[in-house]
């Protein structure tokens, strides 16, 4: 790949970024032949260009308590290279890439002459050869010939594909395992991961009452990237974003999802068609979340799996690529042990215009990732059974969504606000609640990027 393409695959992906994470988009269809030659592919939906938060000058209701490093403008630090950071990554199980093969090597089966029929040969009676040595001579022939034959069809049907191709928008498609996945890079900064980390810091300090935490969620390309695409630098280590961010915390507790999720690449915790991680790689981030808050946390045994064929996401959307397109995935999502002993109430996001709802959007799984929560734009307040005290808030945007359904048992109360969306002080609104614990938490891709503008937004609202 020459230097200027490569930078224009970057450049395209990365202002696609905001948009793409801030999307819950999917196309529900039947599975096609992938090469039937008048397959109609679905047109991607036109999505909003990206607006950065509006600036505002007003502090709201609450004095502000502002670690000294909130504003960060350094230059970025090296990548850490550490002991640590290689043995995280050689400890991972990714899949089996692949990318070529080596057909098996055929030879045909030949007659070896015996002693026989060289003196049979140089005779007269040899030329007048019976019929029995000539049907025999045949036969052999014709099963060396269907062996190979039938080798050939071995290798024809047993050859693994090998398709790994740079689609529209910088989304990478690659044929992993007998599926096609689409693989959006992941970018950010050092500097972001501080703004982010600051952030954070400011809601603890200013919440001395609730503990605060912060959990940056890996995207798939951290464990799904073929190697030559990573020594090529399509994408960067997402492992070093999230130690840059645990490192610049004060106050706050940080919550690693990266390593719980490194253990299960094997099973299906990232969607294949689209950007969002599935319900079940959310569960194993939670269950690390619930761990650290010292809350219950039921088995995923203990969950009702509800699946929905015909899955086809974002990655489709933007990348183009009809292989994605032709390989739609099921969705299973799962719902809570006490789904039907909580009640679920949905605000505007100035949290009024209040109305009863459910927290599970649709219990068919018909919405995909839409099917909890249902969209960002609003705030959700999730009352449960739990009676234990505990009031949780989440700042999050879409990554967040798949985490409500497994924290059910672990609060009384949930508070689920959009980091993009919401329009009152975060401080004060946390005091409002009687927030005691406080999640701020997404993919890397927005810690390392422009999620902490939108925490230091609400901050200072």
């Amino acid at each position: 790949m020459q230097t200027a393409d490569k930078k224009r695959i970057l450049l395209l992906a990365a202002a696609l970024t905001a948009v793409t994470l801030s999307s819950c988009s999917d196309i529900s269809r039947p599975t096609v032949n992938a090469y039937t030659a008048d397959t109609a592919l679905t047109e991607p939906e036109e999505d909003e260009e990206y607006e950065e938060p509006p600036e505002d000058d007003d502090d709201g209701d609450v004095e502000l308590i502002l670690p000294e490093n909130f504003v960060t403008t350094g230059d970025e630090p090296a990548p850490v290279t550490s002991a640590q950071t290689t043995t995280a990554k050689s400890s991972t199980t990714f899949p089996i890439q692949t990318t070529s093969f080596e057909p098996l090597v055929i030879s045909e089966t030949t007659t070896v002459p015996t002693a026989e029929t060289a003196t049979a040969t140089t005779t007269t009676e040899a030329t007048t050869t019976t019929a029995e040595t000539t049907t025999a001579a045949s036969t052999v022939s014709e099963t060396a010939v269907q062996t190979v034959v039938e080798q050939t069809q071995i290798v024809a049907e047993s050859a693994p594909i090998s398709y790994n191709v740079i689609g529209e928008n910088g989304i990478l498609v690659s044929y992993q395992d007998g599926h096609y996945r689409g693989i959006m890079a992941c970018f950010g900064t050092y500097g972001l991961c501080e703004r982010w980390a600051a952030a954070v810091n400011a809601f603890a300090a200013n919440l001395p009452d609730a503990k605060v935490y912060t959990m940056a969620v890996p995207i798939a390309s951290e464990f799904y990237t073929p190697q030559k695409f990573w020594d090529q630098g399509f994408t960067v280590s997402q492992y070093n974003k999230c130690e840059h961010i645990r490192q610049n915390l004060s106050g706050a507790t940080y919550v690693d999802a990266y390593t719980s999720l490194s253990q299960h690449t094997g099973e299906n915790i990232y969607s294949r068609t689209d950007h969002h991680w599935t319900p079940l790689g959310a569960y194993y981030a939670a269950e690390q979340f619930a761990a650290a808050a010292g809350v219950d946390f039921p088995s995923i045994e203990e969950y009702t799996p509800v699946s929905r064929s015909g899955y086809v996401g974002s990655m489709y959307t933007y990348s183009k690529d009809y292989h994605l397109y032709n390989d739609a995935e099921t969705f299973t999502m799962y719902l809570s042990p006490n789904a039907d002993r909580i009640s679920t109430t949905y605000y505007n996001t100035y949290y009024g215009g209040a109305y009863a709802g459910d927290l599970f959007v649709t219990r068919n799984a018909s919405a995909f990732y839409c099917s909890f929560l249902g969209s960002d734009d609003r705030i959700t307040h999730v009352h449960t059974d739990v009676g234990n005290g505990r009031t949780l808030v989440v700042f999050k945007q879409s990554y967040g969504n798949a985490l409500i359904p497994f924290l059910t048992s672990g609060f009384e109360d949930i508070y689920v606000c959009d980091m993009r969306y919401f329009e009152l002080n975060g401080i004060k609104f946390c005091k409002d609640v009687g927030a005691t614990d406080v999640l701020c938490t997404d993919c890397v891709m927005i810690a390392a990027g422009n999620g902490g503008k939108y925490l230091e937004y609400i901050l200072n609202r």
